[in-house]
């Protein structure tokens, strides 16, 4: 009996070292998601946009290879970078590194802060946002832009609410967003999706939440998010919600879990490994 113990015992242990290398398993992952246009629409060619953001400043690899070589593997026809890509704290090296070489892979990239960024002192913030522009990466905050001059997939981005200006700027891209042709908004925060779905926004493309943090897999997608509190609603994944303003009669939220890594160093990610996201935009039935 007390050998038969012991062996339950040692097993006990290897099961929970084995769950424990996978609930803190950081590694990359690519997640994927869709749109399909509806009936009418003039969207005619299929795109696929890469979404990244919450790096946080974070090291993946010598020249960020863990991530370029995802992007490279697929063909990318825009890149969203969807807030807090540089940290407040981190060195901005391996976030400018990875920025510096996303123009090559497609000259359609976008940009819109998150509140770490806003966290950087005045002065500061505004040499990151210069910095930016240089790499040749479009910013997006209260304005829009097609993603291509073939493409009528218009592309619009707000700042986040710490800079003081994401209601006006909300306002503004929402006014000009025009439902007969498909909408995508880059924002960083995900809890306000109610102000998001007042206006003609097919997809809204948000990250902050970084997962929930710690996730129980099909049970809890997320115990705690900025700004959500314990078990947010929107902590990553793919939410559907109407909106009979929109091209599509619906809005998709589109939540990254993001690339935080040691940023978060004290707070582990748990089952809960940093993603890549790759959205297809499907044109409608029969013009593929």
């Amino acid at each position: 009996m007390r050998m038969l113990g012991s062996l339950w015992l040692w097993m006990a242990l290897v099961a929970l070292v084995i769950i424990g290398i996978i609930a803190t398993d950081d590694r990359i992952i690519v997640r994927e998601y869709s749109w399909q246009a509806p009936q009418g629409s003039p969207a005619s060619t299929t795109l696929t946009i890469a979404i990244i953001t919450d790096l946080h400043s974070c090291f993946y690899g010598d020249n960020q290879s863990q991530i370029i070589d995802i992007l490279k593997s697929r063909h990318i026809d825009a890149i969203v970078l969807g807030g807090d890509i540089y940290d407040d704290v981190l060195p901005q090296t391996h976030a400018d590194v990875l920025l510096s070489q996303l123009p090559a892979i497609t000259p359609n990239v976008y940009y819109v802060n998150g509140n770490h960024e806003l966290y950087l002192p005045h002065d500061a913030y505004h040499q990151l946002e210069q910095k930016i522009r240089q790499y040749g990466i479009h910013i997006l905050h209260g304005q829009g832009q097609a993603i291509s001059t073939d493409s009528p997939v218009m592309i619009w981005g707000v700042s986040d609410p710490v800079g003081g200006r994401f209601g006006q700027e909300l306002a503004a891209v929402g006014a000009q967003a025009r439902a007969h042709q498909p909408n995508i908004l880059i924002s960083h925060r995900p809890e306000h999706i109610t102000d998001y779905t007042n206006h003609p926004f097919d997809i809204v493309i948000s990250g902050h939440a970084h997962g929930g943090q710690w996730r129980v897999p099909y049970l809890i997608n997320g115990v705690f998010a900025p700004n959500q509190g314990i078990l947010p609603k929107y902590a990553g994944g793919s939410y559907q919600l109407p909106n009979p303003s929109s091209h599509s009669q619906q809005t998709q939220l589109i939540v990254s879990r993001g690339l935080a890594r040691e940023s978060t160093r004290y707070i582990p990610r748990i089952f809960n490994r940093p993603e890549v996201v790759l959205l297809t935009i499907n044109p409608k039935s029969g013009q593929l």
